[in-house]
């Protein structure tokens, strides 16, 4: 059976500072933006590409981005594989990996396109 795969790149759905800084707010945005157009997600896979991006957020407002999966549950059923820059924006997307795995998500972060593309297309077991 194939994999459908929707790659979405963070400027798609959130406003970015020319230094490629987005905040709480925007980031909240996304994941209601996301949820907004689960029509067109409900069957696919999500890769969603942070790269160009840099994160201010504390570790409780990961948390809280965490938590508003819930709220967003039947879009987010499906692989979402999270793709950032290593250091900080990574240990940030590993922590939401973790909080949103922790509510039955199945969120992954990476830091290589390629291994995250892997990922999504390994069949579960």
């Amino acid at each position: 059976m194939a994999t459908k795969i929707k790659i979405i790149t963070a400027r798609d759905f959130i406003e970015i500072s020319t230094d490629g800084i987005i905040n709480m707010t925007t980031s909240r945005q996304l994941l209601a933006d996301i949820a907004k157009t689960e029509h067109q997600h409900a069957d696919y896979e999500l890769l969603v590409d942070f790269r160009d991006t840099q994160s201010e957020l504390s570790i409780a407002d990961v948390y809280q981005l965490a938590a508003e999966l819930s709220t967003h549950g039947d879009t987010f059923h499906r692989k979402v594989a999270l793709v950032v820059t290593p250091g900080l924006n990574f240990v940030h997307a590993n922590f939401f990996e973790t909080c949103s795995r922790n509510r039955g998500f199945s969120v992954n972060a990476y830091t290589d396109y390629e291994k995250a593309i892997r990922w999504i297309l390994k069949a579960e077991r």
